[in-house]
């Protein structure tokens, strides 16, 4: 496994390229503005959560170049007070960085699973991941956790009301899948659900398939980097 730059305990799952700009302000769902070497562009944003706590107005953002037909770049990390790596927020980015992590058997309560399948459907549902494991095939999906809470150090999901984590969540735990919740920021110990949404705490506390968390980050140099391929999810 090779590591980060920036500490041997650090695993390097993916390499982006990325250049620092200047959050500005939230358009809409998809779209920002940031202030980048000087000039002011619209950049998307695939992080579909609010995001009130990272995205703010003169943060340092790190963007990469997309193949987009009316925005070149996307936000994928924002800086972090008391530390040197950055949010990961880029849910695309943390799919396949979960994957590779998986590949290369990194999460420890995966090892034995490969990746079978991406974007599955089922009988009306569409899971993340089909992941073949000792005991059979099992339906994975991926929540990004990145609202910080200090008090705890914790990561949380959600940080808005979502009726599509709700289903997500009931239609998994139905066929006994494995939520796999990446808490995306550098000073996070452990995850835990939200009470923004108030039905994702019961719905969690009583899932019916397994609960896995795993610890991201990026990179100034644009490394997505495991910091544990393990915290505890506490529920």
């Amino acid at each position: 496994m090779r590591t980060s730059p920036e500490s041997s305990g650090y695993t390097v799952l993916l390499e982006v390229p990325v250049k620092p700009c200047v959050f500005l302000r939230r358009l809409n769902r998809f779209v920002s503005e940031v202030l980048s070497e000087g000039r002011v562009i619209r950049v998307h944003t695939n992080n579909t959560g609010k995001l009130l706590d990272l995205l703010i107005e003169g943060r340092e953002v790190l963007c990469t170049p997309i193949k987009g037909k009316k925005l070149s770049h996307r936000i994928v990390g924002t800086a972090v007070e008391g530390s040197k790596l950055y949010t990961l927020i880029d849910t695309s980015l943390q799919e396949k960085a979960v994957v590779r992590a998986i590949e290369m058997g990194a999460i420890e309560s995966l090892k034995g699973y490969r990746v079978i399948g991406r974007h599955v459907d089922a009988e009306g549902s569409r899971f993340d991941l089909l992941l073949r494991g000792p005991k059979g095939d099992v339906f994975a999906e991926i929540k990004s956790a990145v609202f910080y809470f200090p008090e705890d150090r914790s990561a949380r999901y959600p940080d808005t009301v979502t009726l599509r984590g709700r289903r997500h969540i009931e239609e998994l735990g139905k066929r006994k899948g494995i939520l796999i919740f990446v808490a995306a920021h550098p000073l996070a110990e452990s995850f835990r659900p939200c009470s923004l949404d108030p039905e994702i705490p019961e719905l969690l506390s009583r899932f019916g398939g397994r609960m896995v968390a795993v610890k991201l980050a990026l990179a100034e140099g644009g490394e997505v980097v495991l910091l544990s391929g393990g915290i505890p999810a506490v529920v």
